[in-house]
């Protein structure tokens, strides 16, 4: 199992009193095992409301005016496994109940509206694991990746149309073609070894009715390293920080490396 390092570092200014909600520590999964971590921060007040039911981490700062530092590192121990493409897909008659809810449209993963779309291109797809790649494969043909070319408010109809995006964009519209063929499809929030540059990834989580498979449509980075931090809906769920009050950015660095 490849053991990897990652390391998060921001840097803020609070110009009055402020508060970050913060998604930045290694989650809990069963393909991943953190061996050692360490926190630091500097300039506010550090809240840990301990695990949360998806197995996010997250962290909540109370900040004051001046500057504000957090570092965080962890070891990680990671899965590659990256299943079997033979395995048969479950329809929605013999799907899990506790996966159904992945099958559903939201806010940035409006599969309903995509749904035909999908039938179109993979009705005619064996219903089987191969699926799941055929579809991230499709994406990272036909989405060119791009930065700059999305916004906070961009879903994954839109990217389907403008055939542009980023990471986040790319896995709406991977989540969303999966959704559409009744397979359940969440988005993951990782660490990514060897992306270019640096920094928060965005890819997808498909069920083959066996376990949770692991797709990045970028093609960017290497899904048998890829380190957890939270999974949801979409990006609404997924992003980094939430912050309430005049606290701004000043710098973010992230990065991976091979232990």
């Amino acid at each position: 199992m490849p053991l990897l390092n990652v390391r998060a570092e921001v840097d803020w200014t609070a110009h009055e009193d402020a508060t970050a909600v913060l998604l930045v520590r290694v989650g809990e999964a069963d393909a991943q095992r953190v061996r050692d971590e360490h926190l630091e921060v500097d300039g506010a007040e550090v809240e840990d409301p301990g695990l949360r039911g998806d197995g996010a981490r997250p962290l909540r700062l109370h900040a004051t005016t001046g500057p504000v530092r957090l570092r965080y590192t962890a070891r990680v121990e990671v899965d590659a496994d990256v299943g079997d493409t033979d395995v048969p897909l479950p329809t929605l008659r013999d799907l899990d109940l506790e996966l159904v809810r992945w099958t559903l449209p939201s806010r940035y993963c409006p599969s309903d509206v995509i749904g035909p779309s999908a039938e179109a291109l993979f009705g005619d797809a064996p219903r089987t694991g191969a699926l799941l790649e055929d579809v991230r494969a499709w994406v990272e043909a036909n989405i060119a990746y791009v930065p700059g070319t999305s916004d906070a408010h961009t879903a994954a109809d839109e990217t389907l149309l403008r055939r542009t995006g980023v990471c986040r964009d790319l896995a709406h519209l991977t989540a969303s073609l999966l959704r559409g063929l009744g397979v359940p499809a969440r988005l993951v929030a990782a660490y990514a070894l060897d992306l270019d540059p640096p920094d928060f990834h965005a890819v997808v989580e498909a069920h083959d009715g066996v376990a949770w498979r692991l797709l990045d449509a970028t093609g960017l980075a290497p899904v048998g390293t890829l380190v957890r931090i939270v999974t949801g809906r979409d990006a609404a769920d997924i992003a980094w920080g939430t912050t309430e009050g005049p606290l701004e950015l000043d710098d973010l660095r992230v990065a991976v490396e091979r232990a």
